[in-house]
């Protein structure tokens, strides 16, 4: 049967339905993986389920219509992006060589997905949010540029006050969704994009800047730092008289998670120095967790600091690096056997899944 005719606004309300009564329940919580869901409806990085949606929005019982393209065109027609997912195919991976040049739609957007238009792209199927600066972008309000070891990145909003939606939300929220930043310049029309690296977000400025009408509005600038892996942090960037961490595991979790929430801040504190202090809250508190034994293979650790503290190294369990900001739910604390496994072993990828998994089930988002 054919489709009832709703609204955007009918559908909207419906993707409200099911994150607040379906999307924690165990028939909804891995939809996305089950076979029986082909499609999904993209929104902002965050995926749902096509029919169910549309059932939800006209009250139709999801076995009286096709999904496919009848369903998927008529969300298209409303305005909403509709993937693919993922089935039975050996998936790209997700990694990226610094000043290599990439062509966004074969490259980037097209296997990795996100908005292959939006300055600002987060990808549903992939941990990762696609940034992309450039010159030409001072003319519509934008001024992208590096300062005392991090990347000033402008939000996007061209016209009146930025907010923290969408596009700039998914950059306040990486560390929290466990998705890395990669930064990109776009060299213009055909001439492809450059990789600059991944950053994690160390705060958020508030700026008066020039809209694309030359109107003076409050932008959102993010203070991205480069990720580098195993990167001690700089002298300048540990304060001798930092505060010392809590020593529950209660009191460790909630500074942790607070670490995660980049706030809006004045410029003075430099971006490595906040993120170095704010990342060290979550490797403090997934050290505490792990209680001296390999959150992977489930030993003890293999020896001690000198400090008598047991030794166990971060892992990223979303990346291929490990550095930067990360949540706890996204982060473990290993053996330096497991992680060398993780990361250069043949089974790397299945004892990496079993410690993504763990987490997943042992930490709370």
């Amino acid at each position: 049967m054919a489709i009832k005719a709703v609204t955007k606004e009918r559908i909207d309300r419906a993707l409200a339905v099911f994150d607040r009564d379906y999307r924690d329940t165990p028939q909804w919580r891995e939809w996305h993986l089950s076979q029986a869901h082909r499609y999904a409806i993209n929104v902002g990085g965050t995926l749902y389920p096509a029919k169910k949606v549309v059932s939800l929005a006209t009250g139709i019982p999801v076995i009286d219509f096709h999904g496919g393209r009848e369903t998927n065109t008529y969300l298209e027609k409303r305005g909403f992006e509709v993937v693919e997912l993922p089935r039975g195919k050996q998936a790209p991976v997700l990694q990226f060589t610094p000043d290599a040049l990439y062509d966004r739609k074969t490259e980037i957007n097209g296997p990795f997905g996100g908005s292959r238009q939006s300055g600002i792209a987060s990808s549903a199927q992939y941990p990762a949010v696609f940034l992309f600066t450039g010159d030409t972008g001072e003319q519509y309000g934008y001024a992208d540029h590096w300062e005392k070891g991090a990347y000033f990145y402008t939000g996007e909003g061209q016209r009146g006050p930025m907010t923290l939606t969408r596009g700039n939300r998914a950059i306040a929220d990486h560390a929290k969704d466990g998705k890395a930043l990669h930064l990109f310049h776009a060299l213009g029309k055909g001439k492809g994009c450059r990789y600059i690296g991944e950053f994690a977000c160390a705060g958020i400025i508030e700026r008066t800047q020039p809209d694309v009408e030359g109107k003076d509005r409050t932008a959102l600038v993010f203070q991205l730092v480069p990720v580098v892996a195993n990167e001690s942090p700089r002298e300048e960037d540990v304060e001798q008289d930092a505060p010392a961490l809590p020593t529950s595991l209660e009191a460790a979790r909630v500074a942790a998670l607070q670490a995660c929430n980049p706030s809006v801040s004045e410029p003075g504190e430099t971006g490595p120095r906040k993120l170095y202090q704010r990342s060290r809250k979550v490797s403090h508190y997934v050290q505490l967790r792990a209680d001296g034994v390999c959150e992977s293979c489930r030993k003890p650790a293999p020896f001690h600091r000198k400090d008598g503290t047991p030794y166990l190294e971060p892992h990223h369990v979303n990346r291929l690096s490990d550095g930067g900001l990360d949540h706890p739910r996204y982060v473990g604390a290993i053996c330096p056997s497991c992680h060398r496994e993780i990361h250069s072993g043949v089974n790397g990828g299945e004892v990496n899944e079993r410690l993504k998994q763990w987490l997943a089930q042992n930490e709370v988002a």
